[in-house]
C-alpha cells in the first residue's frame, strides 16, 4: 500500500508512542522525519516515497549508507523505520539495556544474598556479576509462578538453563558454578528443597571448547584501510582499530585511555589493564602514535578531560562502560569485503589476531603474554591452537612400522 510521507510519519510516531519511547527519543526521530519530509516535498516524491528516495536523502545530507557516526546510523534507522511501518505495520523497537530487577516477592532473598557477599573478599566486578545473576534467576522463578523459594524444584533450574541456551561455553560454565553456589545458599538460608544443593556435583569446564576468532594479517590490513574517511569520527576510528590490531589492547582499555598513560617523547604506552589488573608497558609504533596525534589535534573536541577519546557530540564526555566500538570494526570489515562468517568480528577479534600474528613471526609465548598482559601463560597457550604453523617444528617424527 502506497502512503504519503506525512502518513508514514504519523503511523511511525504512533508506533513509538505504543512502544513507550521517551519523549526525548521521539523528538529525535521526528527531527529526522521532518528533514526527510522536506526533502520529499522538494523532490516531488512526498505522495509515494520509497526506500530509494530514502537513499537519495542520505546522499543529499551527506550521510554514508554504511557505517559513519552514531548520528549517521540513527538517521538511517529513523528513515528505514518509516518504510518498515509501511510494509509491516510496525518496526523492531530498540530499547536500552535495562537492569533486571529482583521481583518483589523474592526481594528479601536477593538482599540476603547481597549481604552475604559483602562478607567475602570478592573483587567489585565479581560481586556485581553475582548480584546480577541472582536478580536474573529470581526474576525467572517469579515468571514461572514461584513466590517462595521453598517452591523451587530441579525442573525450575533446568528450565532456567534452557532459557540461556545461547550462551558461549565459558559463560555457561560460569552460570553453572553460580547456580551451584546459589542453590546451596537457598537451602542453607531459606530451607529450600535439600536436593537442590546436589544438582551440580561435578561441573566440567573446557576452556578450549571454542577457538578464538582470528583474522589473517591481510584481512586486518584491508579492514584498517576501509575506515570510513567520510565519517566525522574517521580519525578516532583509525586510532581505535590500530591500537587493537597493533598492540592487542582490549576495547575497555582503549575506551578509558588517558593522556597520562602516553609518553609522547619515548613513544610508549603504560597502563594497568582494567580486566586483569596487570600492568603493560608497550612501545607505540609510529603508525599508532601518529594516529593518536592526528585524532587529538584535528578531531577530538576541545576539552580538559584527561581521557584521550571523547564523544563526538555535546556533551563531550568519555565513552560509557558499555562502549566496545563494535560497530567501528564491523563496518570496516563490511566495507573491505572481509568474510566474517563463523567468526566473531568485534574489536576483541583484533586482539586475538595480534597474538596469533606475533606467534607466527617467531615471538615466544612469554613475549606474547607480556604484550597482551596475560596473568597466566595458560591464557597465552590458547593461541597455539590457532597458530598451527608455530606448532609444526614441535611435531615428533612418526616411527616406521614394519
Amino acid at each position: 500500500m502506497c502512503m504519503s510521507v506525512s502518513d508514514l510519519i504519523g503511523d511511525a510516531d504512533r508506533v513509538l508512542e505504543a512502544g513507550s519511547y521517551a519523549m526525548k527519543t521521539r523528538r529525535s526521530y521526528r527531527g529526522v522525519w521532518r528533514s526527510f519530509e522536506s526533502f520529499c516535498l522538494s523532490n516531488d516524491c512526498s505522495s509515494q516515497p520509497t526506500r530509494e528516495d530514502g537513499a537519495a536523502f542520505f546522499d543529499h545530507v551527506g550521510c554514508p549508507r554504511v557505517g559513519g557516526s552514531g548520528h549517521d546510523q540513527f538517521r538511517r534507522r529513523a528513515v528505514s523505520c518509516l518504510f518498515d511501518v509501511q510494509e509491516t505495520g510496525s518496526f523492531r523497537l530498540v530499547v536500552g539495556r535495562r537492569r533486571t530487577e529482583a521481583p518483589g516477592c523474592l526481594a528479601d532473598v536477593h538482599q540476603a544474598y547481597v549481604d552475604s557477599l559483602s562478607g567475602r573478599a570478592l573483587a567489585s566486578g565479581t560481586r556485581k556479576g553475582k548480584e546480577c545473576s541472582s536478580r536474573r534467576f529470581l526474576a525467572f522463578l517469579a515468571s514461572t509462578g514461584v513466590v517462595d523459594v521453598t517452591m523451587v524444584r530441579v525442573g525450575h533450574v533446568f528450565a532456567y538453563l534452557a532459557s540461556r541456551a545461547g550462551l558461549a561455553a565459558s559463560t555457561r560454565s560460569e552460570l553453572l558454578f553460580f547456580l551451584r553456589e546459589y542453590l546451596g545458599f537457598l537451602v542453607d538460608w531459606f530451607g529450600a528443597e535439600p536436593g537442590l544443593a546436589g544438582v551440580f556435583p561435578v561441573i566440567v569446564v573446557n576452556k578450549d571448547a571454542v577457538l578464538p576468532s582470528v583474522f589473517a594479517p591481510d584481512e586486518v590490513h584491508r579492514a584498517l584501510s576501509a575506515v570510513d574517511q567520510s565519517s566525522s569520527c574517521a580519525r578516532r576510528d583509525r586510532a581505535v582499530v590500530l591500537l587493537a590490531a597493533e598492540l592487542g589492547l582490549r576495547a575497555g582499555d582503549i575506551r578509558d585511555l588517558r593522556f597520562d598513560q602516553i609518553d609522547w617523547r619515548l613513544a610508549r604506552l603504560s597502563l594497568v589493564q582494567a580486566k586483569t589488573g596487570e600492568r603493560v608497558d608497550l612501545p607505540l609504533p609510529d603508525e599508532c602514535l601518529f594516529a593518536l596525534l592526528d585524532y587529538w589535534r584535528n578531531e577530538r573536541p576541545a576539552s580538559a578531560d584527561p581521557h584521550m577519546f571523547l564523544r563526538s557530540r555535546a556533551p563531550f564526555r568519555p565513552y560509557s562502560r558499555t562502549t566496545t566500538f563494535h560497530q567501528v570494526i564491523e563496518s570496516c570489515f563490511e566495507r573491505a569485503g572481509v568474510d566474517v562468517a563463523g567468526r566473531h568480528h568485534g574489536l576483541h577479534s583484533l586482539r586475538h589476531s595480534a597474538a596469533v600474528s606475533m606467534l607466527a613471526t617467531g615471538a615466544t609465548m612469554p613475549v606474547v603474554g607480556a604484550v597482551l598482559g596475560h596473568a597466566s601463560q595458560e591464557t597465552t597457550r590458547r593461541y597455539l591452537r590457532v597458530g598451527v604453523d608455530a606448532l609444526r617444528p614441535l611435531c615428533l617424527e612418526v616411527p616406521d612400522v614394519c
